[in-house]
């Protein structure tokens, strides 16, 4: 490539009267400085990118020797703080686009940072620390010292090394899918990622149009539900499809309601083969369980990351990502404001910090009464788990859940609980005392990203499968559903799931008299091999 040409270009270049010595010293310097801005200042991102397990993108930041051309003619405080900018943007991109996160959400909560688990803190701080040298190296670059020749090899080298990969990007892309790269546009309407062309090996990245993308989608999202001036557009959901199944409405008596767990399980997403769909909900399907309730598998549709799932659990409409920042009479016909009408104690659950997405506001808008986060649960003594973030054990929470669930004090409970563990990048191998086995019947292969994933989302399962067969004080009916599909970086694996739907249980008490068949009828977007709506019968 570029690096190539130059190099040739310098060896073959006849200065006779030159020593050995004298030729390094005339081509080291721009030759360096051309291999930092095309190989070297990718270092932070491509560290980035493997410990945190990004989707794939190109090998090359085109930003760079863009930073490399520009630092030829500016101050060279200028050009590191320029690329010091574009490395956080590169590494910005790779967050947003691998874990569907819009880029004013991904800003936001930055301060997360400081709850990642001990290995994903170190590599994110060794990250950082990577972005500064690299802006110090481009401070101390001696390019103003350089010859007019030298000045134009640099340019010339960084020029060719443009050309080559995004030339080389373009034909591949057009060769393999038909098409040419889409320019920073919003005109997919949405904000789920394109992973067209996602299989496509690149050699080019350019964050800075994927960025300006990202968000425009995001601000064309957020402009139509702030200038809607009628309600938002009804979305279909597990919590609804249970609350017509269970029939609880607002003419039912206080004295039979059930209580409502709604389980919001963290990267459950819908498995194209079903073997590996089945053995997900395995646990759901056992003849003590199903002699207690009519179990009840279905599909729903997804868009966002998970906070945009929680908003379509508890609000039932397209308010997504934007339930952040909704005043308080916009969210009054949300779950917890109906289910207050009826006399429901409502509590919300996460086993993080609070400031993330700003749960502890918004959750006390929507109407919850008591709100649990990762502190007050370790001042309960419940117990941390590693993984992408420390926070509470899933499996503790869920006896938690079964011990409050015990105190009936004569109102039904609504329990919102948005899961933690399975948050992807997971640990390898998954910190499980009895993980679930990865089998081969599941096309699943110990030590991989894959089988923890699986391991963490089947312990989720098993733990409310056990909270549902226990002595429960009063009926209670279980919702259990995912949030989004699993981001994982590697598309082979992320192809594994539906980029569209996510599946759901419901567990209804076979006691309930006011079991109703409108669900039956509930018709989400079915897997490629299965229904929406398949109930499972008693043994």
């Amino acid at each position: 490539m570029g690096l190539i040409c130059c190099g040739a270009q310098a060896i073959m270049t006849p200065i006779p009267q030159h020593t050995r010595a004298e030729r390094v010293r005339e081509h080291a310097p721009w030759l360096s400085c051309v291999a930092f801005y095309t190989v070297f200042a990718n270092l932070p991102y491509w560290l980035a990118a493997h410990e945190f397990r990004f989707s794939r993108a190109g090998l090359f930041c085109v930003l760079y020797a863009v930073a490399g051309l520009i630092s030829l003619f500016v101050p060279r405080l200028f050009t590191a703080v320029l690329l010091f900018a574009m490395i956080l943007s590169d590494v910005l991109c790779g967050i947003c686009e691998t874990y569907y996160l819009p880029v004013r959400e991904c800003l936001e909560n930055f301060r997360a940072v400081h709850a990642f688990s001990g290995v994903h803190f170190f590599y994110a701080n060794l990250i950082l620390l990577l972005a500064l040298l690299a802006a110090a190296t481009a401070a101390l670059m001696p390019v103003k010292s350089f010859s007019r020749s030298q000045r134009w090899r640099t340019a010339l080298c960084l020029f060719a090394f443009l050309a080559v990969i995004l030339g080389t990007d373009i034909v591949s892309l057009r060769l393999s899918t038909g098409r040419f790269p889409y320019a920073a546009s919003a005109a997919t309407g949405g904000d789920r990622l394109d992973l067209r062309g996602a299989s496509v090996r690149r050699l080019s990245r350019t964050p800075i149009f994927r960025l300006v993308r990202l968000a425009r989608i995001d601000y064309a999202i957020r402009q139509k539900v702030e200038k809607s001036k009628g309600p938002l557009l009804p979305v279909p959901s597990a919590s609804a499809a249970a609350l017509r199944a269970a029939g609880i409405t607002s003419g039912a008596d206080r004295r039979v309601l059930p209580n409502l767990v709604l389980v919001m399980v963290e990267s459950w997403g819908l498995a194209e083969d079903s073997p590996l769909r089945d053995a997900l909900v395995q646990p759901y399907l056992q003849p003590g369980l199903l002699a207690k309730y009519q179990v009840i598998q279905g599909t729903a549709p997804f868009s966002g990351a998970t906070v945009a799932g929680e908003a379509r659990e508890l609000c039932g409409n397209s308010v997504g990502y934007y339930i952040i920042s909704a005043p308080a009479a916009n969210l009054s016909g949300c779950l917890p404001s109906q289910l207050a009408a009826l006399g429901y104690d409502r509590i919300a659950l996460h086993g993080m910090s609070g400031y993330m997405f700003n749960r502890a506001a918004w959750y006390k808008t929507l109407g919850f009464q008591e709100i649990w986060f990762h502190d007050a649960f370790k001042r309960e003594g419940l117990h941390d788990c590693a993984g992408a973030f420390v926070g509470t054990c899933d499996a503790d929470i869920a006896a938690w859940i079964g011990r409050r669930l015990g105190e009936d004090n004569g109102h039904p409970y609504f329990i919102h609980w948005m899961t933690l563990n399975s948050h992807l990048p997971v640990e390898i191998p998954a910190a499980l005392p009895d993980g679930a086995p990865c089998l081969a019947d599941f096309s699943l292969q110990p030590n991989t990203p894959l089988c923890s994933w699986y391991q963490l989302v089947v312990n989720v399962h098993r733990s409310v499968a056990q909270l549902a067969t226990g002595n429960l004080p009063r009926d209670t009916v279980f919702v259990i559903v995912g949030d989004h599909a699993p981001p994982f970086g590697d598309p082979a694996r992320r192809g594994r799931f539906s980029q569209t739907d996510v599946p759901y249980v419901i567990l209804l008490p076979r006691s309930d008299r006011n079991l109703s068949k409108t669900l039956l009828t509930h018709n989400a977007p079915a897997p490629k091999s299965g229904a929406a709506g398949t109930v499972s019968p008693a043994p």
